[in-house]
C-alpha cells in the first residue's frame, strides 16, 4: 500500500466525519435559532412549537395495552454456538481455533403510528409524522427464558438456530397527553383551512420528540464532540502508519520535540473550525431571513384585518338592517289585525307566512357573536405576529453581539434590530361602531 492509499483512505474518513459533524452542528444551530410558536400562532414555513399528544382515535400498545397515539415494538431471541476458525501464523502454519460466537435476532417487530394532535394552552394542530425522526420514550423492556408464560404470548412457536431459549421484548411509545417537542414544516392542510406539520422534501429537519429542547442540544453536542474525537484519532493514526511504514523509527519522545509534529496535529483543527465557519456564516442569513419574514407577517396579519373586518362588520351591518325592517313590519301586521274584525286576516296572513319562509331564522345575537369572535381571533393573530417577530429579533441581537459570531454576522450583512413597540409601527384604525 503506497502513500496515496494510506492518506486518501484516511482522509476520505476524516472527511466522512466531518459531513456528520456539519450534520449535527446545523441541527443545533436551527433549534437554538428558532424560536417557539404557540399553536395558535404558527404560520406557514419551519416552526417549533411544544405541547402535549392527543388523538381521538387512541390505540394500545401491543405489549403493554397502554393507551397511546403511536407505538413501536420488537422481540429478540438470544443465540449462541461455537464455530471454528482458520489462520496463519507469521511462519506459515496453519492452525484452528474454536471461537464463540453469540447475538440477538429480531424475529417480530411492527409499529402503529398515524396522525395525531399537539395542543397547548392557545389552541390544537395536526401532526402527520410520516418520515419525521420520531423520538418515543421506552415504555417496556423485558427479559425471560422459555418457562416463562410471556414467551409464546406473542406468537412465533418456533427459534432461531442455535437459540438460547431467551427472548427480549421492547416497547416505545409516545402516551395519551405526554409532553412532546416537535419542529418541522406547517402547511396548509389538504381538507380544511387550517395549518399542520408534515415533511417537506425542502426542510432541514422534522422531528418529534419526547426530549426536551435541553436535552436534545445536549445529545446533539455529544454527537459532536464524538466525531471531532474520531476524527483526531483517525488523522494521527494516518500518520503514525505512514511512518512505520516508511520505516521512520523515532521513539515518543523524538516525536514531542518535532515542531512537524505540532503542525500535523494542529492542521487537523482546521477543519472543525472551517465547517463551523461555514455553517455559523449560513445560520446568521438564515436569522436575518427569518426576521424579516416575521416583520412581513405582521404586515400581512394587519393587512387582513384591514380588508376582512370592514367587510364583516357590513354584513353584519345589512343583516341587522333586514331584522328591524322585519321586525317593524310584523309588528305593523300585528297592530292591523288587532283592530280587524273577527273575520279571518287572510290577505294579511299570507303575507305573514312569506315573511316567515323568507326569514326563517332571525338571530342578531349570533351575528354579532361571530364577529366578536373574529374581532378576537384578528387581534390575537397581529399580537402573536408580533411576538414571534420580537422573539426572532431578540436571538437575532444577541447572535450580533456575542464573540466570535458577532464579527460573522457582519459579514452575512446582520444588523441589530429595533425591537416593535406600540409606538413604532401603527396602521390605521378600523371603526366598527353600529348605529341604529
Amino acid at each position: 500500500m503506497n502513500n496515496y492509499y494510506i492518506f486518501g483512505i484516511g482522509f476520505t474518513i476524516v472527511f466522512l466525519l466531518m459531513w456528520g459533524y456539519k450534520f449535527y452542528l446545523k441541527r443545533i444551530r436551527i433549534i437554538e435559532d428558532l424560536p417557539t410558536s404557540s399553536i395558535k400562532g404558527v404560520f406557514i414555513g419551519l416552526v417549533e412549537i411544544k405541547g402535549t399528544a392527543e388523538t381521538e382515535n387512541i390505540v394500545h400498545a401491543k405489549l403493554t395495552s397502554s393507551p397511546c397515539v403511536a407505538y413501536s415494538w420488537k422481540i429478540s431471541e438470544h443465540w449462541k454456538h461455537t464455530v471454528t476458525e482458520n489462520h496463519t501464523d507469521s511462519n506459515g502454519n496453519t492452525k484452528n481455533s474454536s471461537v464463540e460466537k453469540s447475538g440477538w435476532t429480531v424475529i417480530e417487530d411492527g409499529s402503529v403510528i398515524n396522525p395525531f394532535y399537539l395542543k397547548d394552552e392557545t389552541g390544537v394542530i395536526l401532526i402527520n409524522p410520516e418520515k419525521a425522526k420520531l423520538e418515543m420514550k421506552q415504555t417496556y423492556e423485558y427479559q425471560c427464558g422459555q418457562s416463562d408464560p410471556q414467551y409464546y404470548n406473542f406468537g412465533h412457536l418456533g427459534s432461531v438456530p442455535y437459540s438460547t431459549q431467551t427472548r427480549c421484548f421492547y416497547e416505545n411509545s409516545v402516551s395519551l397527553h405526554e409532553k412532546l417537542y416537535i419542529i418541522g414544516q406547517a402547511k396548509i392542510r389538504d381538507d380544511i383551512v387550517a395549518a399542520e406539520i408534515a415533511y417537506d422534501a425542502l426542510c432541514p429537519i422534522f422531528l418529534i420528540s419526547s426530549k426536551n429542547e435541553q436535552q436534545i442540544n445536549i445529545s446533539l453536542r455529544r454527537g459532536i464532540w464524538f466525531l471531532i474525537l474520531c476524527g483526531f484519532v483517525v488523522w494521527i493514526g494516518t500518520f503514525l502508519i505512514w511512518a512505520n511504514k516508511e520505516g521512520i523509527e523515532k521513539s515518543p519522545q523524538s516525536y514531542v520535540m518535532d515542531y512537524r509534529t505540532y503542525l500535523y496535529t494542529l492542521s487537523y483543527f482546521v477543519i472543525p473550525l472551517f465547517v463551523w465557519l461555514f455553517q455559523v456564516f449560513n445560520s446568521m442569513v438564515d436569522i436575518r431571513n427569518r426576521t424579516n419574514r416575521a416583520w412581513s407577517l405582521i404586515d400581512i396579519e394587519l393587512k387582513r384585518r384591514a380588508d376582512l373586518l370592514p367587510k364583516l362588520f357590513e354584513c353584519v351591518k345589512n343583516i341587522l338592517g333586514y331584522e328591524n325592517e322585519i321586525q317593524k313590519t310584523l309588528a305593523n301586521l300585528r297592530s292591523e289585525i288587532s283592530k280587524a274584525d273577527n273575520s279571518p286576516p287572510t290577505s294579511l296572513g299570507g303575507q305573514m307566512h312569506i315573511l316567515a319562509e323568507t326569514y326563517p331564522d332571525l338571530k342578531t345575537s349570533a351575528n354579532f357573536s361571530a364577529l366578536m369572535r373574529e374581532l378576537s381571533n384578528t387581534e390575537d393573530r397581529i399580537a402573536l405576529a408580533r411576538s414571534y417577530f420580537n422573539e426572532s429579533a431578540t436571538w437575532q441581537n444577541t447572535r450580533f453581539e456575542r464573540i466570535p459570531e458577532g464579527w460573522i454576522a457582519r459579514l452575512a450583512g446582520i444588523s441589530l434590530v429595533t425591537i416593535w413597540n406600540a409606538e413604532g409601527f401603527e396602521h390605521r384604525q378600523i371603526d366598527l361602531a353600529l348605529k341604529s
